[in-house]
């Protein structure tokens, strides 16, 4: 096998898996899936129509209503080129800071529980008869979790604020 049937068998691989996770994580149609991870795989220039039926060997009606469900979601955009009546259809960049910021806002969500617990707990250490070792290895769970979620917000904040910046010098 050859280096470019390779990377074309590795492409269909990487497609399905991407599908199926795309499939779980957004609760999206099979094809659907399938299309977003095939956009996502060919980056910022996008594909065309007539592509995503060859690359994925599905009917153009099933495109095309796959196509029109992930635009009215607002998760893929397209463009045409001066010339050229093709679209080609990308993932939008709005779709992309959108799925920061709920992760953004999921990780700090789970902070505030984690400190609500942490803040219950040194109440309930208070009014007990624990000693100090005993009250900081209760705590240490909690206290290092939220370090962490911390430090999960801070960079992902830092990968909206990169991506912001390269679409702004795209422009």
């Amino acid at each position: 096998m050859d280096r470019k049937e390779q990377m074309s068998k590795l492409k269909k691989e990487l497609i399905e898996e991407m599908g199926v996770y795309f499939e779980s994580q957004d609760i999206l149609s099979p094809l659907s899936s399938r299309i977003f991870a095939l956009l996502a795989l060919v980056g910022y220039d996008g594909v065309t129509f007539d592509e995503i039926v060859e690359e994925l060997e599905v009917s153009k009606s099933s495109v095309s209503t796959n196509l029109q469900l992930l635009q009215s979601m607002g998760r893929i955009s397209y463009y045409t080129k001066p010339g050229d009546r093709k679209r080609y259809f990308k993932i939008s960049v709005n779709d992309m800071v959108n799925r920061l910021d709920d992760k953004i806002d999921s990780w700090q969500k789970e902070r505030k529980l984690h400190e609500k617990v942490a803040n219950y707990r040194k109440e309930i250490i208070a009014i007990s008869n624990k000693t100090n070792s005993e009250i900081q290895k209760d705590l240490s769970f909690n206290i290092h979790y939220i370090e962490f979620v911390d430090k999960m917000i801070e960079n992902l904040q830092k990968l909206k604020t990169n991506i912001l910046i390269t679409i702004n010098q795209e422009k």
